[in-house]
């Protein structure tokens, strides 16, 4: 569902300049109802005026607020240059959500489509639909599996950190704290992300490392309470496990709940990835060790930057550059 339509979301989104004349409003209303979306009608581009359409996934996890707020405030500064429209979906599994709204952005033949993906091949069938359509797509924080990628010949250009790093450091420092040999777990976030994969490899480099002991990995789908029940079960099959590391801060905050629950604060430490702003509290009290910030709202301006450099250049998609690293960094207890 559009954030457009919904303002109480991610801080309340301001009003976008929609085209007021009615009978193309009209029009626009009945195509995206025809697609299924409950959203205000998107405007569609003036000739000079590109459209930029951000598409999140999980409006829930306060990272993408940050994100929304970036791409809020890089518009407000640059509004005679663009249009933006932010969209996103509820969960982060809502593949088919996320397909809908790339349909609408084909449908009203917009300019730029920026995307954190549901998953990371899934998607990319529809990408390609959209690049073939003349959208220019940018991929951010969630990367498209390469492979898959290059099986179809496209470039999707990706604009975000290196998630392994950012683990890596995470987890070099919360087991600097530990005794060798100390049994550490991993909570990671989802099957077909990528970026989930890129941080559990980090994490792994920083166990074989610190020569620490990996006993298990549990999915906590980025969310709170799979997150604390993952952590629940992984403390239950290893009681005297050291550490818990969190592919992100939600699945850290559900295993700071377990610890607490299991009476082991202080016993088990925790490491995040994303360092949202509730974090901050938890870091003051070491409920939670570190935590990694990848900068969502740069994220967010270095996308948008590189979508509207590529167009006024008049790049192909396949003329785009690949990649564009953001900043990573550790955030300490």
């Amino acid at each position: 569902m559009s954030l457009a339509a919904r303002p109480g979301l991610a801080g309340g989104l301001p009003a976008h300049s929609f085209d007021r004349r009615g009978s193309s409003m009209r029009r626009r209303a009945f195509l995206l109802a025809s697609l299924g979306l409950l959203a205000w009608p998107r405007l569609a581009a003036a000739a000079t005026k590109p459209a930029v359409t951000l598409v999140l996934k999980s409006l829930k996890n306060p990272f993408f607020s940050v994100m929304t707020a970036g791409a809020r405030r890089h518009h407000s500064q640059h509004s005679g240059d663009y249009q933006l429209t932010i969209d996103g979906v509820q969960g982060e599994t809502d593949l088919a959500g996320q397909i809908k709204i790339v349909e609408a952005c084909i449908a009203l033949r917009e300019q730029i489509l920026l995307i954190t993906p549901a998953d990371s091949r899934a998607i990319i069938p529809a990408l390609i639909k959209a690049v073939r359509s003349g959208l220019l797509v940018i991929n951010l924080d969630n990367k498209l599996d390469d492979r898959a990628l290059a099986s179809h010949g496209v470039n999707i250009p990706f604009v975000g950190p290196s998630n392994f790093s950012g683990a890596r450091a995470v987890g070099d420092y919360v087991l600097r704290a530990l005794k060798p040999r100390s049994k550490v777990a991993i909570i990671e976030g989802l099957p077909g992300s990528i970026n989930a994969k890129a941080r559990s490899d980090g994490y792994r480099e920083a166990i074989a490392s610190a020569n620490m002991t990996l006993t298990a990995l549990a999915w906590g789908d980025w969310e709170r309470e799979p997150g604390r029940a993952a952590a629940l079960k992984l403390m239950k099959q290893t009681p005297d496990l050291a550490a818990l590391l969190c592919g992100n801060d939600n699945m850290a905050i559900g295993a700071a709940q377990a610890v607490t629950e299991l009476k082991r604060d202080g016993k088990v430490l925790i490491g995040g990835y994303d360092n949202i702003p509730e974090m901050a509290a938890l870091l003051a009290s070491k409920r939670i060790y570190a935590t990694a910030d990848q900068h969502p709202a740069l994220q967010a301006e270095y996308a948008i930057r590189l979508g509207l450099e590529s167009f006024n250049k008049r790049l192909t998609q396949s003329e785009m550059q690949s990649i564009v690293r953001t900043p990573v960094d550790l955030v300490k207890s």
